[in-house]
């Protein structure tokens, strides 16, 4: 176990799941530093504002702490931003892993993706022998695989401790990616359903996954099972995608999708729109649909947090029903910029 008065920097600490995070760690008392592009104004917290794509300023935050959470990523599914994609979530990351073996014995909890293991075909109750894919829908998926081997390979260097966690489909309140698109397409009546309802997918509320990165990070040492090793983590059963956000949908009084388009219909469509926006250099904005989005929400993509419940004593600290409360209530309150 790490000493709880160890600095902690969360890296990506103003976005989705690392605001999650540093709120948690304060809460427990934690000494915390954030590293982001955007300012933190929490009087709370040591700020260092910074880009991850460059060395010196990597080096600059990491340089006491001892614990790491690398959260920082650019999340995103659509093609035409592989440069940028490349630069933040793998180059970046090089230099997070510079910067912590630097300074010996440092532990290094890296927030990584289902999608660096889903390539499209059925998942059913994956586990962490799944091997990495030869080839990903989504550049984004590719860089996740790519920054959690390198991170999991530097297990060591310098007595670095490192692991990986691998959330299912995270939501809850502050959610920028899932369901403020569902909620905009609901309120203009355009909401639409892919597949024939049977494909079953995972989601984990936002704070089981902060949650899951400091049980991780107090297991890291160099003896320990949890050094080099990756985890998923989820919170409830697997159910249809459509299903699970339209709950919140019908919730807020909205209107269900009424239409609903075949798999491999939308994986034609999703494929054809790829292919334009790559060939026009995305001049008419992202596709509306891409083959990622399809595979995951058609095909069964669904895992076990078995191994992180057994190595890091996880199980979720909020509950579904909360968890569904908690995100309707920030959903309602946001309605109108959605």
């Amino acid at each position: 176990m790490g000493n709880e008065r160890d600095l902690c920097l969360v890296i990506g600490g103003n976005g989705f799941i690392g605001r999650h995070l540093v709120e948690l760690l304060l809460r427990q008392g934690r000494p915390v530093r954030v590293f982001d592009r955007t300012p933190c104004d929490d009087p709370r917290v040591e700020m260092f504002q910074g880009d991850i794509r460059r060395a010196d300023e990597v080096q600059r935050a990491c340089a006491d702490a001892a614990v790491v959470f690398q959260c920082a990523a650019v999340v995103d599914w659509h093609p035409g931003r592989e440069q940028t994609l490349y630069e933040v979530n793998v180059i970046g990351n090089r230099n997070v892993i510079a910067a912590c073996t630097a300074r010996r014995n440092t532990r290094l909890v890296f927030t990584s993706s289902i999608d660096a293991v889903f390539a499209g075909r059925p998942i059913r109750n994956g586990d962490e022998t799944l091997p990495y894919p030869t080839r990903h829908l989504s550049f984004y998926g590719h860089t996740k695989m790519v920054a959690e081997q390198e991170t999991l390979a530097a297990t060591g260097r310098n007595g670095l401790m490192t692991c990986a966690i691998r959330p299912a489909g995270v939501y809850g309140p502050g959610d920028p990616y899932r369901m403020p698109t569902v909620i905009a397409e609901a309120r203009r009546g355009s909401l639409v359903r892919l597949g024939d309802g049977r494909a079953r997918f995972n989601h984990v509320y936002v704070e089981n996954v902060a949650h899951v990165h400091i049980l991780a990070a107090d297991r890291l040492t160099p003896d320990s099972p949890v050094n080099g090793q990756c985890y998923f983590v989820t919170d409830q059963p697997a159910r249809n995608f459509f299903d699970f956000v339209e709950s919140f949908v019908v919730a807020m009084g909205l209107p269900a999708a009424r239409r609903t388009i075949p798999y491999h219909a939308a994986y034609a469509l999703a494929t054809v729109l790829e292919g334009w926006a790559r060939l026009t250099r995305g001049r008419f904005g992202k596709p509306l649909l891409t083959r990622s989005v399809v595979a995951s929400t058609c095909v069964d993509c669904w895992f076990t947090s078995a191994k992180a419940t057994r190595d890091l004593g996880y199980a979720p600290q909020v509950s579904e029903t909360d968890a569904f409360e908690r995100t309707l209530a920030w959903l309602n309150e946001r309605r109108q910029g959605f």
